[in-house]
């Protein structure tokens, strides 16, 4: 049995890899003499990219070229889909000639700029993080140390925005005052400045009803930890729910 191997750079995708792969199937049906051949695949997407054309992947041009030239040349050949790990001899050599093929030296062949979106993303996110952790004075780096978006899908617009003004401590309870040019806020019970982490965390006066919903005593803990709707159930329950936007 023929048998060919080829590493190609670790930026590659898999449905890249896959279809370099039948490209070298093909390369094995040139040189072989027979006229009858079956080409198996447990890559779903490259099959459909190369029967629904897609032409403007480089491989899958290729593949079309060369196809139509070995069936010109009197040569059939199928396309066969096979699902993965399901104990088909041959498919378990193929993934075992993959592995080997990792020791062997990285080849010079062409990997489509798609590829490497998600090492440019992860490379701008790292850059991003290393300025980010340069912020130690900003009051947001103490809450999200880690950048990273974080979903609120699952909520209602309200909630949502609701809990991110949370995140931010900027409120209507506590900023108000700025837009007023009051004094600040201050605490009804206590001689304190009202702000997000005292009323969360902090004020005495609301401890006992706080012990129900969570424990944490830091606010990057709170929403990290505690789930969102147990967190506007506490806010809710304590009158500030209607005081955290502006309207």
């Amino acid at each position: 049995m023929s048998l060919k191997m080829l590493r190609i750079t670790d930026k590659a995708s898999i449905f890249t890899a896959e279809l370099v792969a039948l490209n070298l199937a093909l390369d094995i049906i040139r040189q072989s003499t027979r006229k009858k051949f079956i080409t198996f695949s447990d890559t779903l997407s490259s099959l459909m990219a190369i029967y629904n054309r897609h032409l403007e992947t480089g491989y899958v041009q290729k593949f079309i070229s060369d196809y139509s030239q070995l069936v010109n040349s009197g040569k059939t050949i199928a396309l066969c889909w096979i699902p993965s790990h399901v104990g088909i001899l041959g498919n378990e050599r193929a993934d075992v000639a993959a592995k080997s093929a990792l020791s062997t030296t990285i080849s010079a062949m062409k990997c489509p700029s798609t590829d490497l979106y998600q090492s440019l993303t992860d490379h701008c996110q790292r850059l991003w993080q290393v300025e980010w952790d340069g912020c130690l004075s900003n009051e947001l780096h103490s809450i999200k140390p880690t950048l990273g978006y974080v979903s609120y899908s699952h909520l209602g617009r309200r909630d949502a925005v609701t809990l991110r003004r949370l995140c931010i401590g900027h409120t209507r309870f506590s900023h108000s005052y700025l837009l007023n040019q009051d004094d600040q806020t201050r605490c009804t019970y206590f001689d304190c400045a009202l702000t997000v982490v005292h009323m969360l965390l902090e004020c005495p006066h609301y401890s006992i009803v706080r012990q129900r919903y969570f424990s944490v005593t830091i606010l990057r803990d709170l929403f990290e930890t505690v789930n969102t709707h147990t967190i506007l159930d506490f806010i809710k329950e304590i009158g500030f729910y209607n005081r955290i936007l502006l309207s």
